[in-house]
């Protein structure tokens, strides 16, 4: 096969399961192909192990032997499980996350296309923003039109995604990327800006403090590892600066949502079951930073929660099983 095809359908394979409607099973193809492609890696890998004992890349190895130990961990786990599908745990799937890893390495044009991808999505959530909608996907259960411009958090928009929290993670994954392909230092500075009016769109407000930090600590890293300042490559990180500094006071507005009522309350009795907690037992690790005074809508219960939770099993976990509350994951 072409390696531009192939590099074509590695980014789509990727991409794909991110979309509103496309599911995620797609990935065991991309892990086909991926296994394929390193199938003289692993050849030799599990011959040196049987034959000689010894490991031809020690990170797989780690990899496959903390696999393995989130399988002894369900295994024990057995008496509690409520059906056959909890003999699955995601640790399962760290070694073919691994080989699709090493088969992207060097292979940065795929990493173009993702952001190219990406970049259509962007264009799709400014379009859904302009006709006022979350998403131009008008049977979908979360669609909802827009009652004002007020607040970004009630204008976010979700591009292709199936939520404005998944098209805020990708702005920052394309972001990361840029620093990896080979893009002119000017369309290099357009995309980023773009990626970057993007976060602002979704409003991601985890999103946007990741995206600042990294910002900062690329700068750092040009300033003092580098040592190659170029003024004209922070253009991107300056303007969103500015955006956001000119009028701090609606920036707080946003942030805060204009002071709207705390929501701490996500779970219930029947939701938390065995695993509920009293008052005196839980942590409240946000309210000695005073998050409780946000509105983090619920999160606050959420990391509370689960904080507790890992503190009282801090040697096995939930036994190699992702843990949740009811619905919620830890967010």
């Amino acid at each position: 096969m072409n390696n531009k095809i192939l590099n074509i359908i590695l980014a789509l394979l990727i991409y794909l399961p991110t979309c509103i409607y496309i599911p995620l099973n797609l990935y065991f193809i991309l892990f086909a192909i991926t296994l394929y492609i390193n199938r003289e890696f692993l050849k030799d890998f599990f011959i040196t192990l049987f034959k000689k004992r010894k490991f031809t890349d020690k990170n797989f190895a780690f990899i496959l032997l903390f696999s393995l130990l989130a399988l002894i961990l369900r295994l024990t786990d057995i008496p509690n499980w409520e059906s056959i599908k909890d003999f699955y745990s995601f640790a399962y799937l760290f070694p073919l996350t691994y080989i699709v890893a090493r088969t992207l390495k060097g292979r940065n044009d795929i990493f173009k296309y993702f952001i190219y991808f990406i970049l259509i999505e962007l264009i799709i959530s400014i379009i859904e923003y302009a006709l006022g909608v979350n998403t131009l996907f008008y049977e979908y259960k979360r669609f909802r039109t827009f009652d004002s411009y007020d607040l970004l958090y009630f204008t976010r928009t979700y591009g292709l995604s199936p939520n404005s929290s998944g098209l805020a993670f990708k702005y920052i994954y394309g972001l990361i990327l840029l620093d990896l392909v080979g893009f002119s230092k000017r369309k290099t500075i357009i995309i980023e800006l773009l990626f970057l009016i993007g976060s602002v769109f979704t409003f991601g407000r985890i999103a946007l403090v990741v995206v600042f930090f990294y910002l900062i600590l690329r700068l750092l890293d040009i300033l003092i590892t580098k040592k190659r300042f170029n003024l004209t490559r922070q253009i991107p990180f300056i303007l969103i600066f500015i955006f956001f500094a000119a009028n701090p006071m609606w920036t707080a507005k946003q942030f805060t949502r204009n002071g709207t009522i705390v929501n701490q309350s996500r779970f219930d009795d029947q939701e938390l079951g065995e695993n509920d907690l009293t008052q005196e037992e839980m942590i409240k690790l946000t309210k000695k930073f005073g998050l409780d005074k946000l509105d983090m809508s619920g999160r606050n219960e959420i990391w509370n929660t689960f904080l507790t939770y890992s503190s009282l099993n801090i040697q096995f976990g939930n036994k190699g099983k992702k843990l949740l509350f009811g619905r919620y994951h830890a967010h």
